[in-house]
């Protein structure tokens, strides 16, 4: 007798539908590129030595811009509906709906 369902998932999910992750070959951290972004030349010298850096909390606050740049893709896909859902997000939907 649940009440409540909890779905655990990965980025793989996404990843069936065309949204790119962070970590695979040609994923955000491949293709980063800090000399491109707005940043100080000490935070693209952080993000050179670690990639991971540009998501990260300390970062986001005291700069959002860097973020928010190689976010753009997957906002402006979003908002043009470039991917579609896969079953696993219909799946998750379907037992949203009916729980």
């Amino acid at each position: 007798e649940c009440r409540s369902i909890c779905i655990l998932s990965g980025a793989g999910v996404s990843v069936a539908s065309g949204i790119p992750d962070f970590r695979s070959p040609g994923g955000m951290y491949d293709t980063l590129q800090p000399d491109l972004i707005t940043a100080s030349e000490a935070e693209r010298d952080l993000m050179s030595m670690d990639p991971t850096y540009v998501v990260e909390k300390r970062m986001f606050l005291r700069n959002a811009f860097p973020y928010l740049e190689v976010r753009r893709p997957f906002i402006l896909g979003t908002r043009d509906r470039r991917w579609k859902a896969t079953i696993a997000h219909r799946f998750a939907e379907l037992l949203h709906k009916n729980t």
